[in-house]
């Protein structure tokens, strides 16, 4: 024992690194037994009907849905094609849609457009050659999202 207290007192970095191997270990272990001990949240979709001609994008895609998580957050997914330009693809219901305008980048078959969400609920895609042709071939809402409020 007196020895390991003068090996301490000679290096005092040693001495903080084992000291920090150890607790990283600890961490990691209980880091561990948390990871198995918590079960992958289950999520709700609820289906989003498209209207105006849109219809399902397909290319083994989701049908467009939502969900709203616990932080209240509303998720879309899924894909349209074939719509009539300028229309609405889908409405929102009331309990999601947005306190004003919202303006968000999507995917589409060729290049990223754009989409608005209206306080109406009423969801619109376009690109930027004024024609629809790029969101009309196909569009995905998968990874758009916005706070309820």
């Amino acid at each position: 024992m007196k020895r390991f207290r003068t090996l301490i007192a000679q290096s005092p970095a040693i001495t903080i690194a084992t000291v920090a191997l150890i607790l990283s270990m600890a961490g990691g272990a209980t880091a561990a037994s948390i990871a198995t001990q918590s079960p992958a949240v289950r999520v709700a979709w609820h289906n989003l009907k498209p209207t105006n001609g849109w219809v399902y994008g397909g290319f083994g895609s989701f049908h467009p849905g939502y969900y709203v998580d616990a932080n209240h957050v509303v998720h879309l997914r899924g894909s349209v094609r074939a719509g009539q330009n300028g229309k609405s693809v889908f409405r929102l219901p009331l309990a999601i849609r947005p306190s004003h305008v919202l303006s968000m980048v999507v995917y589409t078959s060729n290049q990223p457009e754009e989409m608005n969400i209206l306080p109406t609920g009423r969801v619109v895609v376009f690109d930027g050659t004024g024609t629809g042709a790029f969101v009309r071939d196909f569009t995905s809402f998968d990874g758009v999202s916005y706070p309820l409020g």
